[in-house]
């Protein structure tokens, strides 16, 4: 049985699937942080008369994203993996959401608000990478858009675009887990005392 988690958006999602990628169990937590993950968990298992002893694999999304939410899923991906010596892999969280079975043939252009007006962005096979509000307009014209961030940042989305919460899921992290590479966090940005530090 594979145990799916991220963190990475403002909707936390864990869940569990057998090796065929077939969906046993999925709860969504809107609007939640990283901190709900182990009770969830948890609560996940239990609810389905499982345990972790029936887990064979984890598969967790490393971000881009919430610092926090994609440490904190990491350090218990890692933990728990630790702990009884599982498989682990780290997939994009972007690239999840564009693997929601919702999106098939859609071609999708993810987009989380990095602030600092700039948007990590997930585009097919590509790496995700960040990029700033104006080089965003190009990409914009013609395609299915999913986005989540503040109001400023939704404003520049084209109408119809499409909120990433719908599309967090465990079956895109599960779908992806074989082309995932090493359980490490991808923030896509140095992290914030080094560029104060830069700054001053």
């Amino acid at each position: 049985m594979i145990l799916a988690l991220d963190a990475a958006t403002s909707t936390v999602v864990v869940g569990l699937a057998n090796p065929d990628g077939a969906i046993l169990a999925e709860r969504k937590l809107p609007g939640a942080r990283g901190d709900v993950i182990p009770a969830a968990v948890r609560e996940l298992l239990a609810d389905t008369s499982r345990g972790m002893d029936q887990v064979t694999e984890i598969v967790c999304g490393v971000g881009p994203g919430s610092f926090t939410g994609i440490r904190i899923a990491l350090a218990f991906a890692h933990g728990a993996a630790f702990a009884r010596d599982l498989p682990l892999a780290g997939v994009s969280s972007l690239r999840a959401v564009a693997c929601h079975p919702d999106l098939a043939g859609s071609d999708p252009l993810v987009l989380l608000d990095a602030l600092r007006g700039e948007a990590y962005v997930g585009e097919g096979d590509a790496p995700d990478r960040r990029a700033t509000l104006a080089e965003l307009g190009s990409l914009l014209d013609g395609r299915c858009v999913v986005a989540e961030g503040k109001a400023e940042f939704l404003a520049g989305m084209p109408d119809g675009f499409r909120r990433i919460g719908e599309f967090v899921s465990v079956a895109g992290l599960v779908a992806l887990r074989g082309t995932g590479g090493a359980p490490l966090p991808n923030y896509l940005r140095a992290s914030a005392p080094e560029e104060m530090r830069a700054g001053k």
